[in-house]
């Protein structure tokens, strides 16, 4: 990662970040600037398949019960996101390269809606009396093992 002294939240760049997950980065730096910040932890190694991609991203972005467990019910969700009542949103996907590793194309639809996501609130406009989302996408991949493109 070449930005450990960069401020996380006021990067100009528009994709999901891949980081080794020994790299480090202070806290006073990964921190928005201010407001509430939303969280989402999810693990890789359980995202082998749809339905586990899936349900990890239910659980830790709590999605609505209309989900429909499909990936254009994702990539919907992850453009909307208006029950998470934070300015600030990050999903962080622990052991990424064990994501969807026997399916190369879901894999791919995955790191694309994702990249969507990241690129669509990047460019969403700000409302007047409407907080601006900042949406960032982190994937934690080990740096030995085979590569993760977002």
């Amino acid at each position: 990662m070449t930005e450990r002294n960069a401020t996380w939240w006021d990067r100009l760049e528009e994709e999901v970040c891949v980081v080794a997950p020994t790299d480090t980065l202070s806290v006073a730096h990964a921190l928005p600037p201010t407001g509430l910040i939303y969280s989402a932890r999810m693990r890789g190694r359980q995202m082998r398949d749809s339905d586990g991609v899936f349900t990890q991203f239910y659980e830790a972005l709590r999605l609505p019960s209309h989900f429909g467990w499909n990936w254009n019910a994702l990539r919907d969700c992850l453009t909307d996101l208006h029950w998470i009542d934070a300015p600030h949103i990050l999903i962080t996907i622990d052991d990424a390269d064990a994501v969807l590793s026997e399916s190369t194309e879901e894999r791919e639809f995955l790191f694309r809606a994702l990249n969507d996501a990241v690129k669509f609130w990047a460019k969403k406009p700000e409302l007047p009396a409407q907080e601006k989302t900042i949406f960032q996408a982190v994937l934690l991949s080990n740096p030995t093992s085979a590569p993760v493109r977002a």
